[in-house]
Parts: C-alpha cells; structure tokens; sequence
C-alpha cells in the first residue's frame, strides 16, 4: 500500500528501533548512513532498474532465511552501485548490516510501495530519516525549513533554468525543490542542477536524495574538500550560473589564509564570517542578469562590520527583494535573526539599472514552524483542513502581484509588504547611513513621517524639550516590601489605544527594578515599540510602578504662563502614532526582544501647534474616538446577546428531545 504522512513516520521509527536493537555497537551516524543505502534499494527495486535476475529482491519467498534475504539486497545494492558509480565513493560503497537486520528492514519496508508515493511523502520519508540524525554539524549546517526552501524555489521561478547551483547543498533540500518546481512546470530541458558541499557525508547523501527522486534534469552534486566552495575548487565555474539557491553556514568563520586572499571582503583579514563570503562567491559565479537567492543572518543588512559587504552588493547587483524572517525560523538550530536576499547580477551601469529598480521588502512574522522545530499550523475554515500557519504564500502573491505590473509600482502593497528604492552608493546621504539594506531602513513609515514633518506648519521640538524623564527607580522586593502597589506592566497596556489596566500587588513578589509614575505622567513602553503602547495616566490614582521597559515622561509647562508646551493627552496620541513610529523604526535594535534606545525616543520630533489649536485639534479626535469606542462597546453587547441566544437554543434543543415522545 502507499503510506499517508502519518504511516511515513511511524515507519521511520520502525526502522531506527530495528537499527538501534540489532546494531547497538554502531553509531547514529552509521546507521543513518546503512539506512540510506538499503532505503535507496527499496526505491530502485520498485522502479525495476535492475536486471529480471535481480527484481523483487524485498519479496519474500517460501523458505526464504536471513541469509537468502540479505543475499538479494546485497546483490542489488552492487547492481546499483555498477549502475551510478559516481554516487557511492568507496566508504559508502558496502553495506555493513547484519544479515538478521538487513531483513528485519526487508520485512518492514515491504508493507509499503516508496517508488509510487507522490513527491511530498516520498520526500517526507527521507526527510524525517535526516531529521532524526543530523542536528547541526562542525560546518555549521543546519536543515533549512521546507517551507522556506519551498518559497524561495516558487519566489525565483521564471529565473530557474540552464545552469542552477547551490554551493553549499546540505542533503540537497534546495535542489530537490528546484527539481520539482521545474516538473511542474515543464521546463528542465537543458536544466543541470550542481551541487557543491564541503562535508562529504552529506555530499553524498545529497546526491542519493536526488537520485531517489528520480530528477527530470541533469544533476551533480560534488565534494569540495579544504574551504568548500569558499576555495579554489569553483574557480573554473566563475561566471557560468545561471541561478543560485542556497542557505550557507554563516554562524563561522573562514580563517585559511589562501582562500581569504581571493575575496574582496576577506582580503588583509585574519578572518571573515563565511556567509558573508558566500555573497561574494556567488556573485562571482552567476553569469550578468543572473539571480542569486540567499539566506543570511541580519548583520548583513544592516551591521557597522558589514558595510563593505552592503557596498559590494549594490555595486555588483540589484536587490530584487529582501524578505526578514522570524528569529524562531531556524530553531531549535539557531535563533540567529536573518533574511532571504534575492540578488541580481548587475549587466551594466548600476546608477542607470537603480533608477528603473525597485525593491520589495517583506517581514513574516510566521513561517509555519514552532521553536522547537515542529510544525506551526492552523485550521483552514474553508476546507475544514489543518495547514500550515506561515505568512509566506501572502508575501508571494504579494510579490508575484507587483512583479507582473507594467505599471509603476506603489510604494505600498498593504500587510507585511511594500517596494521602495535603495539610493545608489554615490547619494552622499546613503554613505552617511552606512548603505543600510534593511526593511527598517526603507520602510514607507519611516519616509511618510519624514515627509509630513517637513511639511509642518509648525515648529518642531525634540521630545526632550517637551518632556522631563523622570527617573525614580526601586526595587520592590527590597524597597516597598510590606507595601500593596498598582503596577504596570507592558501586558497592562493596550497597543495603539492608550488604555491601560494597572493590578494591585505585592511589593515582595516583583523581583525586578521598577520606575514610579504619578496622575498626569506618560507612559512609553521602549521594548517591541512596534506594538506602540503609550499611554497617559490619569487622575484615578495618586501614583504607581511601572515596568523598567517603561520611559515614565513628565510633560513640561511654560514657565511664563504655566500652561503645558503640549497638551498632554494630544502628546501621547502623537506619540502611539505613525508620525513618532516612522522616526523610530530603523532605530529599533534587538532580535528576540526589540528595543529602543532612551536616546532614540526623546529625539523624536512633534509638531507644536499653539494651545488653542491644540485643544481643537484635540477636541476633533476625542469625539471620533468616542464614537468608535461605542461602536465597539456596542459590538462586545451584540456578540454577547449572541452567545447567550445561542446557549438557550442548545438548552431549549436538549429539553425538546428529553421530553420528546417519540414515533
């Protein structure tokens, strides 16, 4: 029969409990690697690849013993092995199980049909096998998600043909998905997929994934020893790629004097982080107007140490889209933030091609997968199925939308998505900024407010002139130990509303350092600020503690006329708003938990208008805001109506059938 997913795994844990309880000398990694050669017969033997003497060597026959049964798959096995000789270097090129094993795997494996399953489950099988092995290796490798690999195959599309690399292969994820994007859409003729890996093992697992897959094009998959494809072994391929896909190990470090030598960004350095090579190299690989797409971890985009590589990058090519992943991408591996860089070879003058070019920047806050590797999923209320809850498909509708426009992109597509322009590397103002490529950095936010604020009527003043920043700290533990407190903390306070709820607590059971707030303070919470949780507290207590994430901000007066410089319920509603967002957001820092810094905020600039248009203007939004708030305080009745009508006519439902008579 054909395995679902669900019998896939339970059969890859049948195997490693056949494995762990009849080869208990030999190591993970060596069953792993036995594993894949008899898994590798399974799959040709169904296929009939070998000759009618050799067919059928996982049927059992009457009287068949462990030896008979061995003996077959032995023989198979060096069919094969005569049949792709390229695939198995020496060490992999014998089987080492036990003959008892050889057919507990036998009998295991023959429940099933591998050669009929669809591409996905068959896949899945092998996948899972590499999943339970592999955790991450001296290189640095670590498993790219299949839903990453998946969208960065679709994202590239109508560039995937002639020659299509991935120098730093792993199992050959990537060039599985390329493979299997080319058969859907007809187009492997003349397509050779190469594969370069530095570590051998998995150079050769690689090769045997894709070959298990029966590909529709061309494949090599090759070791590299010494520095991998960061040496001199791909100098002869240099300029002769058409696309690249690939995830390289960017968590170490290229120290071999020689191979440092030969890059732009590694030259004169004791050492240079090998993502950051790898830019290089497959810029040096791809032909002009060839595409790259590359995973690199955020310090690319945006890091002091990397300016040079940023330069490099806008010199030699045109980022077509940046795309920012979520730090739980990559766990439990790594939580290294980091982003998917679709790059093109420049063709000719960069200043003429950065005209006519735009970028598309997207954030995914999802991508289908938990910390701890499993998968992230959501229930599809059309289907009724379960999916994956990944933000991915959106950015690549969002993408594929604007790409297939004739007409002048908008600045902003709506979402997690927008187009914007990068500055050539001669604006003196992008030097200045240090060719910073990142979404921050050009997001519409940040431009819009930029641009009203130049378009203000009136004077502009730095948050610092209009607010002092009180600074009363305490621990509570320590200091109000005895004392009940009304507390807030950033759970306490609403995003982009400005409500807040604070909760009465014991000073002995916070731990951690707080700051005093009093009637008529403001509120910044500097910690995920895109969440803009500002608030002013009102008079319905005399004072509070807040969380340390807080700026507690005391709004000024004019020392002549005692009036407040800025109203202070109009200055936090400016402050929760885009206007204030747009001048923080590149200045956010922070992977797991982002932050603003103290300085940033109170560097803000505000529009002060006089007072009596303050409270006009104030005057305007209060009576919309108030309106909004009784639609919703009108809404959360309705739905409550709802659910008590429903509740009824479930009682009601249970009452009629109890007391039914009956036919």
């Amino acid at each position: 029969m054909r395995p679902a997913s669900n019998d896939l795994r339970r059969l890859v844990r049948a195997l490693n409990r056949i494995l762990r309880d009849f080869e208990g000398n030999s190591s993970l990694i060596e069953r792993f690697d036995e594993l894949t050669k008899v898994i590798y017969c399974k799959v040709h033997d169904e296929r009939d690849v070998a000759p009618a003497s050799k067919k059928g060597a996982f049927r059992f026959r009457m009287g068949d013993t462990d030896t008979s049964v061995a003996a077959r798959i032995r023989e198979l096995f060096l069919h094969l092995i005569e049949r792709r000789p390229d695939l198995f270097p020496e060490r992999f090129s014998h089987l080492h199980l036990e003959d008892s094993t050889i057919r507990k795997l036998a009998e295991e494996l023959g429940r099933f049909r591998l050669a009929g399953v669809s591409e996905d489950l068959k896949g899945l099988l092998y996948e899972e096998i590499i999943r339970n092995t592999f955790d991450k290796g001296e290189n640095q490798q670590f498993f790219t998600p299949r839903a990453i690999v998946e969208f960065m195959a679709e994202a590239l599309d109508s560039s995937l043909g002639g020659r299509i690399c991935d120098p730093a292969c792993g199992t050959g994820g990537f060039l599985l998905h390329v493979d299997k994007h080319l058969k859907r859409n007809g187009s492997a003729l003349d397509t050779t997929l190469l594969g370069f890996e530095i570590d051998e093992r998995l150079s050769w697992v690689a090769g045997v994934n894709l070959d298990m897959h029966d590909p529709s094009c061309t494949v090599s998959v090759s070791h590299i020893n010494s520095s991998g494809s960061l040496g001199p072994g791909l100098k002869p391929y240099f300029g002769t790629i058409d696309a690249i896909i690939t995830n390289p190990p960017f968590g170490s470090d290229l120290s071999e004097k020689d191979s440092l030598a030969d890059f732009r960004l590694g030259k004169d350095k004791a050492s240079r982080r090998r993502g950051v090579l790898f830019i290089e190299r497959c810029l040096e690989l791809l032909k002009p107007g060839g595409v790259v797409a590359v995973i690199i971890d955020d310090s690319v985009l945006n890091g002091p140490s990397n300016v040079d590589t940023r330069r490099l990058i806008l010199e030699q090519s045109h980022p077509l889209a940046i795309i920012s992943l979520p730090d739980t991408a990559f766990m439990p591996y790594a939580s290294v933030k980091s982003s998917i860089l679709f790059l093109q070879k420049r063709q000719g003058n960069w200043t003429a091609e950065a005209e006519n070019g735009l970028t598309f920047f997207a954030h995914a806050e999802v991508v289908g997968r938990k910390p701890n590797g499993d998968p992230l999923l959501k229930h599809e209320t059309r289907s009724g199925k379960m999916e994956l809850d990944s933000d991915l498909p959106e950015i690549l509708r969002a993408w594929n939308a604007g790409s297939e426009r004739e007409a002048p992109r908008p600045a902003w597509s709506g979402g997690n998505c927008f187009w914007a322009r990068i500055p050539s590397v001669e604006a003196p103002a992008f030097s200045r900024d240090a060719f910073r490529i990142d979404p921050a950095y050009h997001h519409p936010a940040r431009s819009q407010a930029n641009k009203a604020l130049r378009s203000s009527r009136h004077p502009l003043k730095p948050l610092r002139e209009l607010c002092d920043l009180r600074n009363e700290g305490a621990v509570p533990a320590k200091d109000l130990y005895e004392d009940e407190i009304a507390y807030l903390g950033l759970a306490n306070i609403e995003s982009h509303t400005g409500v807040y709820r604070p909760v009465l607590v014991d000073g002995s059971s916070l731990k951690s350092s707080v700051k005093r707030f009093v009637s008529g303070d403001i509120l910044f919470a500097k910690m995920r600020p895109a969440l803009k949780k500002v608030c002013l507290i009102g008079d319905d207590f005399d004072e509070g503690f807040a969380s340390s994430e807080c700026l507690v901000l005391t709004p000024r007066c004019d020392p002549a006329s005692g009036a407040p410089i800025m109203l202070p319920h109009l200055l936090a509603i400016l402050l929760r708003s885009d206007l204030a967002y747009g001048q923080l957001i590149h200045l956010v820092t922070g992977i797991g938990r982002p932050r603003l810094s103290k300085a940033a905020v109170l560097n803000v600039r505000i529009p002060v208008p006089e007072l009596a248009e303050q409270r006009r203007l104030l005057g305007s939004y209060s009576q919309s805001d108030s309106a909004a708030r009784s639609l919703i305080e009108e809404s959360g009745r309705a739905l409550e109506m709802a659910d008590r009508i429903m509740s009824q006519a479930r009682r009601d439902l249970i009452d009629d059938i109890l007391s039914s008579s009956g036919s």
